[in-house]
């Protein structure tokens, strides 16, 4: 078993697991049509036509069975002890009302607090090294500056390893975990080092109108993925009916760090909070 203190503990940069490269990061002007309408509709938008990219994550309705996990492997080749998804588990509560607890965890493709970067943008020495376009829905260009680590227009948090350095600075900024060394991948600016790899939403399926595969292939339908911007969208509608948003001190991982996280957990039974104030420690299976 690996154990992780993942609540509230930064896990040392030797412990950490690879995730893959962020796939197709720099496509620019993409048609997002035809996803699934559990994904978005594109009849509404807001932020001028711009989507932002999100996850709710329902803690009722998670069984445990690391579906997510294993499907992310395969969609990714992920090797063997790296993840780019994992569930957490821990029990909770004293006999006769103990039971086990499960808490799906991902790159979070945090906005930033107060219109700063988030941090694991903002410390990398190279993340603005190229030009690019973003096209929206409606055909409306948005440039953007793309490098190692970076975040496009539409809140995806993607990494370019043809400007990594292998330098790590993100992996430290991250509170989350969220990032690994890629066991076989070198840093092409310094090949005596490992580039850094991570969750990208699979942006390479939602941009062919298909939904990521963790939430593809979600036994209990815990995961729901779409845009935050669209008010139609059911992941919008989610937020809104459980005031997600309103409450990201409980709704989200370590509010206390402002990074403004993308990934909201319905949490009624408080899991997190559970969790976090007993100080237990998640496990996971090594896939």
């Amino acid at each position: 078993m690996i154990h992780l203190n993942v609540l509230g503990q930064k896990p040392q940069r030797q412990t950490r697991r690879e995730a893959l490269i962020a796939l197709g990061a720099g496509v620019a002007g993409a048609s997002m049509l035809g996803l699934p309408s559990q994904a978005m509709a594109m009849s509404r938008r807001g932020n001028k036509g711009l989507p932002r990219w999100g996850m709710v994550i329902d803690l009722r309705r998670c069984i445990g069975c690391r579906g997510c996990t294993v499907s992310c492997k395969a969609e990714h080749d992920v090797p063997v002890g790296s993840f780019n998804c994992a569930v957490y588990q821990s029990e909770i509560g004293k006999y006769p009302n103990a039971k086990k607890a499960f808490l799906p965890v991902i790159c979070n493709h945090c906005s930033g607090e107060d219109g700063k970067e988030p941090p694991c943008v903002d410390v990398c020495p190279n993340k603005a090294m190229e030009r690019a376009v973003y096209v929206d829905a409606s055909g409306k260009k948005h440039r953007y500056r793309k490098g190692a680590t970076y975040q496009r227009p539409d809140g995806a948090i993607l990494i370019d390893t043809e400007y990594c350095t292998g330098c790590g600075k993100c992996i430290e900024a991250c509170p989350y975990g969220a990032r690994w060394y890629h066991p076989h991948v070198k840093a092409p600016l310094d090949p005596s080092k490992q580039a850094v790899a991570k969750c990208n939403l699979c942006m390479h399926r939602v941009e062919k109108g298909l939904l990521p595969a963790c939430v593809n292939t979600c036994q209990g339908k815990a995961r729901i993925f779409g845009d935050l911007n669209n008010p139609d969208s059911e992941v919008s509608r989610l937020v809104a009916k459980f005031s997600l948003e309103k409450n990201r001190s409980k709704t989200t991982l370590l509010p206390e760090e402002g990074t403004q996280p993308n990934v909201y957990y319905i949490d009624p039974n408080g899991v997190i909070s559970a969790i976090k104030s007993g100080g237990k420690e998640f496990q996971d299976e090594v896939y």
